[in-house]
């Protein structure tokens, strides 16, 4: 693993495609790089070196975090350009970023992971309210055959519940969700198994979002053999960006959060991720969605 002192911004707000409707997110980008080898990852594309990279200079991110105390609802996260916690035994990382976030209690900060690193976070003294601890799951078949090298989802759920009895509330992302001819079945039983494992009351958020992917991942993922991403008719939709036709992504959707409905109340945020307010009004109708409504319902719901 490579270090180096990170010479831009460590913050960025979340970019979202043209169109699509803001979560109010932000990334701070602590570490290039990931163990795994998922066939949808944008990083096969994004990142030209595979050795890790870990930026060091951890007072700056602190200074830059002193500049957003006062913004109203401020939700941040590592996990865009690596998995959250998958190089922690080696790092330590995440004892760092417990102990800075103590400084800043008003901010809520996510982990987010597909790794069963979670050695540290069990073992801290106090377990900070304000920070997350969210992971991207996928039924076990597609766990298996396109998420190589990443858990298994059973360890994946053995590593949440442990998180979950420590005392920190956990975050779920669907995403991408996989239109294999399954999914039907897959999905709400993912949901079930889940809850069966987690109450309610430890759960901070649920996302959902389906397999997209930019024109320079195409062939990539064409390359790789045994892939399933190809099973559902994709094409390039308002974005440039390849995926499932709409009535599809609208079922999925409404399909799995008829399955959360079931088991936890409203209390629970379910949120869309890149998508636009046609598909938001279609999956909640009636419901009025801003960037800044969104982000205040996860932040309350995070801090409750």
């Amino acid at each position: 693993m490579r270090t180096a002192r990170q010479t831009g911004p460590f913050i960025r707000h979340c970019p979202c495609s043209p169109d699509t409707v803001s979560c109010g997110y932000y990334n701070i980008d602590l570490l290039q790089g990931c163990p795994f080898d998922c066939s949808y990852c944008i990083l096969q594309a994004y990142l030209q070196d595979p050795e890790p990279l870990l930026f060091d200079n951890l007072d700056d991110l602190r200074s830059e975090l002193e500049g957003y105390r006062d913004q109203a609802y401020m939700r941040l996260g590592t996990g865009e350009l690596a998995d959250s916690l998958a190089f922690d035994p080696r790092t330590g990382q995440s004892l760092h970023i417990l102990q800075l976030f103590k400084d800043f209690p008003g901010m809520v900060f996510e982990f987010k992971t597909k790794s069963t690193a979670v050695d540290h976070l069990l073992n801290v003294s106090t377990v900070p309210r304000n920070v997350v601890v969210s992971w991207s799951l996928n039924p076990d078949p597609l766990c298996r055959r396109e998420e190589h090298g990443a858990p298994e989802l059973s360890a994946r759920l053995n590593a949440m519940a442990a998180v979950a009895e420590r005392g920190y509330r956990v975050g779920i992302h669907f995403d991408p969700m996989i239109a294999v001819p399954a999914w039907k079945a897959w999905y709400p039983a993912l949901v079930d198994e889940i809850l069966d494992r987690i109450p309610e009351n430890r759960l901070a958020w649920w996302s959902l979002g389906t397999l997209r992917f930019p024109p320079s991942l195409r062939e990539i993922i064409l390359s790789r053999s045994g892939s399933c991403l190809f099973s559902g008719e994709l094409i390039r939709g308002y974005d440039g960006k390849y995926r499932y036709f709409r009535p599809l992504r609208r079922q999925m959707y409404r399909t799995v959060l008829d399955g959360i409905r079931r088991r936890v109340s409203d209390a629970v945020p379910v949120y869309l991720c890149m998508e636009d307010h046609r598909m938001w009004a279609d999956v909640f109708p009636g419901e009025t969605v801003t960037e800044a409504g969104i982000n205040e319902a996860l932040h309350r719901a995070a801090m409750r």
